[in-house]
């Protein structure tokens, strides 16, 4: 099992190549079907005071700017891949709003993994692509690399981030090619008696035996958040056990409820240790 369909959402030129990189390094990367997807605005409208009227000077500068990030974005990717042997396909998408991941969702309903990397916020760098469009409305696993792009080659230890959701369960099957080729499985439950979908003393374990008859090596842990927050207690994990890679499910709780509060999905959406495979 393997993923041969992989959709790599390129915001900008510098996404090419860290992203371009992780997926040389997953297993049976070389032997997949790249598609590279960034979008540019269909539409630009400009208007010149004072008396409103269109300015077509400028319209005409924006759409011959979007035009050449387009080309650069392009060139890099299909000059990335050839460079690592992949079969690609480059596929400059325009739409109203330009986001490269909403213009990326027809691709991805027919990937086996999307893959994209978070911008660095420390380095301001443009944070207005909607990655979360994805997951919502793409219907398949994604990849959320960290800013600088890491992805170890090949992933061999992995934390599970599981509370007995439809969302994780999602989750993991879809990380599978990971999960099978990796050399260590931490299946972790934070603070088990207080999550509805979880059997507190048998936490983890249906999982972990259904894991194990796909051949992959699991152990279960059971922690406690203490005063600090769920993801707080998941990332002490992943420092602790060295993880090369998160595997959870993806806005379990309402999105305005995180969006408000705070959450799992949206702590590691902005501020994730190291690379997160999402599912919802």
């Amino acid at each position: 099992m393997a993923y041969h369909s992989i959709l790599a959402v390129l915001s900008t030129e510098a996404d090419v190549s860290p992203v371009i990189e992780a997926i040389v390094g997953m297993t049976a990367g070389k032997e997949a079907h790249i598609t590279g997807c960034h979008g540019e605005p269909s539409q630009f409208v400009v208007l010149s005071a004072p008396i409103d009227v269109p300015d077509a000077a400028t319209i005409a500068a924006l759409y011959e700017q979007a035009e050449k990030r387009m080309k650069k974005v392009g060139e890099a990717f299909q000059s990335a891949c050839q460079k690592a042997g992949l079969a690609q396909e480059w596929r400059p998408v325009r739409t109203p709003g330009g986001d490269s991941a909403v213009s990326a969702l027809v691709s991805a309903r027919s990937a086996d993994l999307v893959v994209v990397r978070q911008p660095d916020r420390d380095a301001e760098e443009d944070l207005a692509t909607n990655v979360e469009a994805l997951l919502f409305e793409g219907g398949r696993p994604v990849l959320f690399l960290p800013p600088d792009g890491t992805l170890a080659a090949p992933v061999e230890r992995i934390l599970v981030a599981w509370d007995g959701s439809r969302e994780a369960a999602r989750a993991v099957h879809d990380a599978l090619p990971f999960l099978k080729a990796a050399k260590a499985v931490e299946i972790v439950v934070v603070d088990p008696h207080k999550l509805p979908d979880i059997d507190a003393p048998l936490a983890g374990t249906d999982i972990a035996a259904c894991l194990s008859r796909h051949g992959v090596h699991v152990n279960v842990t059971t922690v406690s958040k203490g005063s600090g927050s769920t993801a707080d207690a998941i990332t002490s994990q992943v420092r602790a056990t060295n993880a090369d890679l998160v595997v959870m499910g993806a806005y379990t709780h309402q999105r305005l409820r995180e969006w408000l509060f705070g959450g799992v999905t949206r702590a590691f959406l902005e501020h994730a240790p190291v690379a997160v495979l999402m599912s919802r």
